[in-house]
């Protein structure tokens, strides 16, 4: 990641000193861009002897028809703080009990969950403010309605139409090829923007290890439980994968548009699951507290939308937008 570093000239005339007495002032991180992904096919899943293969994994041949832009890192607490204040002033949400609640389309679904300990941004005298030191690591918390509030926020501050219909508690509805706002990537499009041409379990190569232990293929590309810490960590530190994207493994379960079945749909040319007697969303990527199993490319957990939180890592997002 780049760092913007300004330089602060101390004049004579103001501090009555040298000219050559230079303050380097560290500004904010710059913590993601846009990233062009081309259309392509690929196979979505695992092989079935692919070391930690679980069932749901099933591998298929999947083609993504549209070219797409996905945001390069995790939307970070500073982002998070910044899009949500404004959505504040602009009437489409509120806090109440220290807690983000939609105001769209007449919902009062839950969006952020500040009352948590473990969230990193606070509501302080009307203003969201993220804890210090926590400005660049990614926000948690964050319930699935708060990932597509954060991209519908954006799109309509930008002058884009909104991608979801929040009307329905139970399913917002929104056409993901066919949208011109910002989104959630689908799961296909996650895994496609993850695996960069890999066809393995980790962009960076091979599994070998499928607990906490040393796994060269992913210590230098995701945090995981071998090499986090113990902690979350500021996005954009470890290396990115081909296409450009940070953090793809681990950190953070990332939320995705598509809800969650067991298996696959059957549909291979830009598939999306159906909300047909489904009832949670699919998370992806791994987090920080995870094995190294739980962060291969093909890695999936499933809770419920409402729910910002999870037992072995809190749920963040990165989002996308069509071309």
């Amino acid at each position: 990641m780049r760092k913007i570093i300004a330089v602060c000239l101390l004049l004579s005339l103001v501090v009555g000193c040298d000219q050559s007495d230079i303050i380097v002032c560290p500004q904010p991180e710059v913590t993601g861009e846009l990233v062009m992904i081309s259309a392509g096919s690929f196979m979505m899943g695992s092989p079935e002897n692919e070391l930690g293969h679980l069932g749901e994994e099933g591998l298929h041949s999947v083609t993504l028809t549209n070219d797409f832009y996905i945001y390069s890192t995790e939307v970070t607490n500073q982002e998070y703080a910044d899009m949500a204040q404004l959505a504040l002033e602009n009437g489409y949400c509120q806090v109440t009990d220290n807690r983000l609640w939609d105001l769209l389309d007449g919902s009062t679904l839950e969006l952020l969950d500040m009352f948590d300990d473990d969230c990193e941004i606070s509501f302080i005298d009307g203003n969201f403010i993220p804890d210090d030191g926590a400005e660049n690591r990614p926000v948690i918390e964050v319930t699935w309605h708060g990932a597509a509030s954060f991209c519908d926020w954006k799109s309509m501050l930008e002058g884009l139409p909104r991608a979801y219909n929040h009307t329905d508690p139970t399913n917002w509805a929104i056409e993901p090829y066919a949208t011109t706002g910002y989104r959630l990537p689908t799961e296909a499009e996650w895994e496609y923007a993850c695996r960069a041409g890999s066809e393995v379990a980790y962009t960076g190569g091979q599994i070998t290890e499928i607990g906490c232990g040393d796994e060269p293929s992913l210590s230098n590309m995701g945090w995981y439980c071998g090499n986090a810490d113990v902690r979350l960590h500021n996005v954009g530190e470890l290396n990115a994968n081909a296409y450009g994207l940070f953090d793809m493994h681990g950190n953070i379960w990332e939320w995705t548009n598509d809800w969650y079945h067991t298996e696959y749909p059957e549909t291979e040319v830009n598939p999306e699951a159906s909300s047909v007697d489904a009832h949670y969303k699919v998370l992806r990527g791994g987090a920080w507290s995870e094995t190294a199993r739980r962060c291969r490319s093909a890695s999936r957990r499933n809770p419920s939308p409402h729910k910002s939180v999870e037992e072995n890592g809190r749920h963040g997002f990165r989002y996308c937008i069509g071309m």
